[in-house]
């Protein structure tokens, strides 16, 4: 079964079209808080992604404090030339599919679309690589932390949302509002992401707290649906088209 953390988001006008050390370094310290999970996600494991099972070893992409040079040179000649969509794909070295991991990454689009990520993690069935959904929550806050979203999503491969053009609830999913019980009554759990002046971000809402989230189950579907119901109908859950 594969999890799958999405993230939305836009670089800061004062930051705007900074190039691959910048979004990298962020991905650095989100590692590092994987890490503290599951040792086969920390951030000395993982490597630049090729065509080939040799090429996919050749190239670690953090060394010490940031990006290693040698992997960024790659990255910058892959690009060179190319101002439609910058991107990149990573992965933990780990051939056994329930050790795996990958992180696909696109930013600086010139069609004025938001930058995004994903990251999966497969695991075997009924499981979750993160554990219990507070884990996984908190794994999401941090991320939130990091890269400031205009949402984000945490769900399986084949879930598939009530509204095709906005995003699904998935396991769970972070809005930039802060939300309560009278918002969102079928949320299983509500979880408020502070900054770092300790004051509310937004709301991560939880459709599933007795088990990792499955799209084969059908009660975790429904209470997801409803959820996003329940989000479009006050206009909580955001178009794609309007992130």
């Amino acid at each position: 079964m594969s999890h799958e953390i999405h993230l939305h988001f836009r670089t800061p006008p004062e930051q705007a079209r900074l190039d691959f050390e910048y979004h990298l370094a962020m991905v650095q310290r989100f590692t590092r808080i994987l890490g503290a999970e599951d040792a086969l996600l920390g951030e000395s494991v993982w490597y630049l992604c090729g065509d080939t099972k040799d090429d996919s070893y050749r190239y670690p992409i953090f060394r010490g404090h940031g990006p290693a040079a040698a992997a960024l040179a790659v990255l910058k000649q892959e690009v060179d030339g190319d101002d439609v969509l910058k991107s990149f794909a990573i992965w933990n070295g780990q051939l056994e599919v329930t050790k795996g991991a990958s992180i696909l990454y696109y930013f600086d689009g010139t069609d004025g679309a938001p930058s995004a990520w994903s990251l999966a993690l497969v695991s075997k069935p009924p499981s979750s690589r993160l554990g219990a959904w507070p884990t996984v929550a908190k794994v999401l806050s941090e991320a939130v932390r990091i890269w400031r979203p205009l949402l984000a999503t945490v769900d399986t491969r084949n879930y598939a949302g009530v509204f095709p053009d906005r995003p699904g609830v998935g396991w769970m999913i972070y809005l930039p509002t802060i939300l309560t019980e009278q918002h969102v009554p079928e949320a299983r759990a509500l979880v408020g992401v502070l900054d770092e002046n300790n004051q509310q971000m937004g709301t991560i809402v939880v459709s599933v707290v007795d088990e990792p989230f499955s799209a084969s189950d059908p009660e975790h579907v429904r209470v997801a649906n409803a959820i996003e119901v329940r989000l479009v109908d006050q206009d909580l859950l955001p178009r794609y088209a309007d992130l």
